[in-house]
């Protein structure tokens, strides 16, 4: 079996790192998506599964793009809470969530009942430039 193969590499040598170049790229290819997920909080081993299952590896790369990053968010909660406990740090009293606070109990704040985003839409007194026709 030898004696076959080294004459034919010996005259087709330039065909064996040819094809290590292409597996090299293949691979790296299909390795690159799961490493982007890996950055963005996802598990290596299961997108690098999802990526040769899919066999294309741009399906599963568009895929990782439209989900949440979720180092990201693990970052900005952790962020949140070093905020949090440094504000309540500096007031002296433990933070409340605001979902948590009745609206009736900030009777004594400074902050307004409305606000301008709650105001109904009222027509403007005069009209704008823009409600006149255009004239050609």
């Amino acid at each position: 079996m030898t004696g076959h193969v080294l004459p034919w590499l010996a005259d087709y040598w330039w065909v064996l790192p040819l094809a290590l170049g292409v597996i090299v790229l293949v691979v790296a290819i299909f390795v690159a998506v799961p490493w982007q997920a890996r950055r963005r909080g996802y598990s290596f081993w299961l997108w690098l599964i999802t990526t040769f299952v899919a066999y294309n590896p741009i399906i599963p790369l568009v895929l990782l793009a439209l989900m949440p990053n979720r180092a990201r968010k693990r970052m900005r909660e952790k962020f949140r809470a070093e905020l949090d406990a440094k504000l309540a740090a500096r007031t002296g009293r433990p933070l409340v969530p605001a979902a948590a606070t009745p609206t009736h109990s900030l009777a004594g704040s400074t902050m307004p009942e409305r606000s301008l985003g709650d105001m109904p839409t009222v027509a403007p007194p005069e009209p704008s430039l823009g409600d006149e026709p255009t004239r050609g």
